[in-house]
């Protein structure tokens, strides 16, 4: 998991609704707040370091936490965040699906340089149907792993994570295998394994 990612830039204006049924910064939120309970072994997570991660005012963190206690997508944990509800992790899983197999897509079909897929998925996440997830996973012979190697949920939404080392865990002399490269930039990110 991706736990120092570099902060989501708000997409001024879009406040559409995807197909879901929610808006895209509800989806946004909840791969975030995902993304953050991962890195933290299942602790409640922070409004603060939602707002870093997406880059927004802790305000406007607090808001939106609000809303998606309302939808019932994060449960309030007094005094230490929010954690997902299982339909809030559902909702955060798919975006993820999303994501990682447009990414797979973008490099492997299309030839973009993997270190610009990111971006480009971060805009088509939130659009594509089931119909084309299905297509797009099939092209591909329903790969586990996105460029990065960050793994990829399946169809029912499990996503299997394996334990990694940071590369600065690695000792002089030890053999290791590279499992995953960070597409973030973020001083300390130990995402890269």
């Amino acid at each position: 998991m991706d736990c120092a990612a570099a902060p989501v830039p708000p997409r001024r204006g879009t406040t559409s609704t995807t197909r879901r049924g929610v808006s895209e910064a509800v989806e946004d939120y909840a791969k975030a707040i995902y993304a953050l309970g991962s890195c933290e072994d299942g602790a409640a997570v922070r409004t603060k370091a939602i707002a870093q991660r997406l880059g927004v005012t802790p305000g406007s963190a607090s808001n939106m936490v609000r809303k998606l206690a309302d939808l019932g997508l994060v449960t309030l944990v007094s005094y230490h965040g929010v954690r997902l509800t299982p339909t809030g992790e559902r909702v955060a899983l798919e975006v993820m699906r999303h994501h990682r197999l447009l990414e797979t897509y973008l490099a492997e079909t299309l030839g973009m340089p993997w270190e610009r897929v990111h971006d480009e998925a971060e805009i088509l996440e939130h659009y594509i149907s089931e119909d084309l997830e299905q297509r797009i996973a099939s092209a591909l012979d329903h790969p586990t792993r996105d460029p990065h190697g960050q793994p990829i949920p399946t169809q029912d939404l499990a996503l299997s994570e394996e334990p990694t080392a940071a590369l600065s865990d690695v000792v002089p002399g030890q053999t290791a295998r590279f499992a995953r490269v960070s597409d973030s930039d973020l001083p300390g990110d130990r995402s890269t394994q």
